[in-house]
Parts: C-alpha cells; structure tokens; sequence
C-alpha cells in the first residue's frame, strides 16, 4: 500500500447502484471508477489542530461552534482508460473545503 496526499478533479456519477465519484483526474490523468468497495466518514477532533472557521472562511470568533470535521472516504476500484489494468483506490473529500484528494493506493 503506498500513502498519498495528492488533490484530484472527480467527476460524479453513477457507479452501479451507487452516486459518487465516477472517474478522477490525478496526475493528468483519468481513472475510470468500475466499482465502489465502501465508503465511511471519518472525523477529526479539535484537538488535533484544525481550526473549522477558518476552513469554512469565517473570520470572525463567532461560528456555529462545530467542533469536528467531516471527511467521507471511498474505496474504489478504477482503471486508466478503457484497457488500463484495475487498482485499488481511496479517495477522500473533505466536507469543510469541498477538496477531494488522493490518499491510498493499494498494491
């Protein structure tokens, strides 16, 4: 498994009987999604550092007070191109910042 930190474009889809990211564009180069293995959510505590309002543009000391942010994670099975051999993928978007990134690749 190699660890990753890489910002990629998705596109949404439709991949079987599941909406979600249906290709991704990572390193200039598109991954088409032939199937989501899973999807979770994860959160990330306050004490670790992120400062919420800040990540959702807020300047001023009054927010709405959240204290987690959420990211969803997908596990995928996707392809370069039509004939490309198929791989494991994690993606992750984070819900405060609207990005999604590259996390995993599983060997």
């Amino acid at each position: 498994m190699r660890s990753y930190d890489d910002a990629i474009d998705v596109q949404p889809g439709r991949v079987g009987q599941h909406e979600g990211p249906a290709q991704f564009l990572w390193r200039n180069r598109l991954w088409k999604i032939c199937d989501i293995q899973s999807t979770w959510l994860e959160t990330t505590p306050w004490w670790n550092g992120v400062d919420v309002r800040a990540a959702r543009g807020e300047t001023s000391a009054e927010g709405s007070g959240d204290l987690l942010v959420e990211t969803e994670l997908w596990r995928v099975v996707a392809a370069q191109g039509r004939h490309g051999s198929l791989g494991v993928y994690e993606l992750s978007h984070n819900w405060s910042d609207g990005q999604w990134r590259l996390r995993t690749v599983v060997d």
